[in-house]
């Protein structure tokens, strides 16, 4: 199984975006076709088997609405472990260069600067990410696939650097037409504020959903849409983002190319991402 990923998020590299998978084949109705993966926006509930291990890089760059700087530049890279059956460890790296303020929107980094503080330069930041997806159902009979997220992630740039908890309820269903599979995803999350400092919220939510549309056996279609409470005196952030995802020959690299737009002022004008996950090691 290849899988990987936002807004997120997101955090969140960029961002924050969007990451998909695709079954060799769409025969089997019993068969879970994941069309929808971290680390973009959304992620997916199916956990890697015990003794797999694939990693993913995503390169992102996005445009602000405002501020004298408005370009900013993004990279991610992930690694996932399956340890024993339904249980997976995720380890995370974002890091971030430009404007930090849309960046913050994607929980990627901790900036108490405001756009007018910033005084028109570009910063650093990032944020490092270690947790563990518990799958409850996997998809067969039927039933959706279910699963939870829990990670703690440390949070730095220009500002005192920030601790986060958070927790996600990740579902998905797959439909089979034949051999045009739509799959649905839902993740509803939690994070909270370690120690927040005054005026910070100390709790927010998140929903992401997408739906994905396999237009061949490696190739799949995906729409989604990205939703985060921010501070207090900020708009939700918002993405609307689609994009395109492709396994390669020898099933071990896939490729993804992703481009959405914020529908607030708070979100950026428009991002765009590419990404490349690759299955370092089999299940035993």
């Amino acid at each position: 199984m290849l899988r990987f990923l936002p807004p997120g998020h997101p955090t969140a590299l960029l961002a924050t975006m969007l990451l998909w998978s695709v079954t060799p084949t769409f025969a089997a109705v019993e068969e879970p076709i994941e069309l929808a993966d971290d680390p973009f926006q959304i992620t997916d509930p199916i956990a890697a088997k015990p003794g797999a291990a694939e990693a993913a890089f995503v390169g992102a760059y996005e445009r602000a609405r405002r501020g004298s700087v408005r370009n900013t530049g993004a990279v991610e890279t992930q690694l996932s472990m399956g340890v024993v059956p339904g249980l997976e460890l995720r380890i995370g790296q974002v890091g971030a260069y430009g404007n930090l303020e849309t960046r913050r929107k994607l929980g990627t980094v901790s900036d108490a600067l405001t756009p007018s503080e910033d005084g028109g330069q570009a910063a650093w930041g990032g944020s490092t990410r270690i947790g563990a997806l518990y799958e409850f159902s996997d998809g067969r009979g039927g039933y959706p696939a279910v699963a939870g997220l829990m990670r703690l992630r440390t949070l730095y740039g220009p500002g005192k650097p920030a601790y986060e908890a958070e927790t996600m309820a990740l579902i998905g269903r797959t439909f089979p037409f034949g051999q045009q599979a739509i799959g649905t995803h839902l993740n509803i999350g939690w994070t909270s504020r370690l120690d927040p400092q005054p005026g910070e919220r100390p709790n927010r939510y998140l929903v992401n959903a997408s739906i994905g549309q396999a237009v061949s056996p490696v190739t799949a279609l995906v729409l989604t849409y990205a939703r985060e409470q921010q501070e207090r005196g900020d708009r939700d952030y918002s993405l609307i983002q689609a994009g395109v995802r492709h396994r390669l020959r020898g099933d071990r690299f896939v490729l993804g190319l992703a481009a959405g737009f914020g529908t607030t002022r708070d979100t950026p004008r428009y991002q765009l991402a590419f990404a490349l996950q690759w299955q370092l090691s089999d299940a035993r």
